[in-house]
C-alpha cells in the first residue's frame, strides 16, 4: 500500500492519534500514527491499519436511546 496523501487526523478516546490517508489505489485507510500512553487496545500499534469505523466518533448514548 502506497500513501498518496493525508486527509485528516483524529484523537481517539483512548488517546491514540490516527491519520486518515488516501492511497494511490483510491482507497481511504486509517492508520495509527501514535499510540496513547493509557491505551490498552492491542490492535492500536503504531503504523497499523484500523477499520475505518475506528476513527468515527461514538454516538452519545442519550442521543441513541432518544430515537
Amino acid at each position: 500500500m502506497r500513501i498518496l496523501r493525508g486527509l485528516s487526523s483524529k484523537w481517539l478516546p483512548c488517546e491514540c492519534l490516527v491519520g486518515i490517508y488516501e492511497t494511490y489505489d483510491g482507497l481511504v485507510v486509517t492508520i495509527v500514527d501514535a499510540k496513547g500512553t493509557g491505551c490498552a487496545d492491542p490492535s492500536h500499534r503504531s503504523g497499523h491499519v484500523l477499520p475505518r469505523e475506528a476513527a468515527r466518533p461514538e454516538r452519545n448514548r442519550a442521543e441513541t436511546s432518544a430515537t
